[in-house]
């Protein structure tokens, strides 16, 4: 492959900016530094976009988002997944301090259109979402997938999207403490889960739930508690998207505070940021721990 070389560009068409460009000798191509922006790489207008920051920050649902950008669903679907992205890439990291955390189990949702997901096929039969018959079953929190949350006392928070099921001893779904910054220290309830994943790493205080000292983990509950006002009026994240809503709900904690417009902020960091993820691959984003829906039906005589 030819190397990419440094020049200024002239004053023709995107030269008229007056940025320096990668070009690839021979090829006639350049790059610069907006090219994988998300303003250049769509089709739509600055003021669609625009109107569909207003809307990521007011919460409207897809279709009345459609209506308001004058997008078809399809296309109004798609700017929510590139925000999202865009949202994860300018949300800054948390910073040290005492973090409370807990887990929040959202039950598995396999809807979406996979006429594009490839060889996909519906591993159980079709039901309405809580009517399926099975409640208090052996093996139900199987289901569902582990939300580890966590806060601050700087108000800084995460949430992590973990591994199928409730949390036990030696769980990989506690994987997302080790990208808690080092000389943090942990508040958490009485789950022995969380005493082997915080060993040898940082602090760790346990607190009884109904317990005098349940107040300290106050702060969590209520994150997990705007996080599930957050999802309700999405009527049912599927869980391959799921990670997305959640850096959603993460960039809308971190900058509710400081009395800033998150309309002109959500748009300054759409016309700054970049995406990587066209179309095609969005739509074959595989479904997380699938192998475990094979596994059960492997297992059906």
């Amino acid at each position: 492959m030819p190397a990419l070389r440094l020049r200024a560009l002239g004053a023709q068409g995107p030269r008229a900016l007056g940025r320096a460009a990668l070009a690839v000798p021979g090829c006639g191509r350049t790059w610069s530094a907006k090219t994988l922006g998300l303003l250049s790489r769509s089709k739509l207008p600055a003021s669609a976009r625009m109107a569909f920051a207003e809307c990521m920050a007011d919460g409207p649902s897809l279709r009345e988002s459609a209506r308001r950008c004058g997008a078809s669903l399809c296309t109004a679907w798609f700017m929510r997944m590139r925000a999202c992205e865009v949202m994860a890439a300018r949300t800054p990291a948390p910073r040290a301090g005492e973090f409370q955390v807990d887990e929040l189990l959202i039950r598995e949702n396999l809807s979406g259109n996979h006429s594009r997901s490839g060889p996909f096929a519906m591993p159980r039969r079709r039901h309405r979402n809580g009517q399926d018959g099975r409640r208090g079953q052996k093996g139900r929190s199987k289901r569902s997938f582990c939300v580890l949350c966590g806060v601050n006392e700087l108000g800084d928070c995460f949430c992590a999207l973990g591994e199928r099921g409730a949390i036990g001893a030696g769980d990989a779904g506690l994987a997302p403490l080790a990208a808690v910054p080092r000389g943090s220290s942990f508040v958490t309830d009485d789950n022995p889960a969380y005493v082997g994943a915080t060993a040898g790493r940082a602090a760790h205080r346990s607190v009884k739930a109904g317990g005098p000292a349940a107040a300290d983990i106050n702060a969590v509950n209520a994150l997990r508690s705007r996080l599930r006002g957050f999802l309700a009026p999405m009527h049912g994240v599927s869980t391959r998207r799921l990670r997305r809503y959640l850096d959603w709900f993460c960039w809308r904690e971190q900058f509710k505070r400081g009395g800033r417009d998150r309309r002109q902020l959500l748009f300054r960091h759409e016309a700054e940021g970049e995406c990587f993820y066209t179309r095609r691959i969005t739509h074959i984003e595989p479904h997380p721990d699938y192998s475990w829906w094979v596994r059960q039906m492997s297992t059906v005589v």
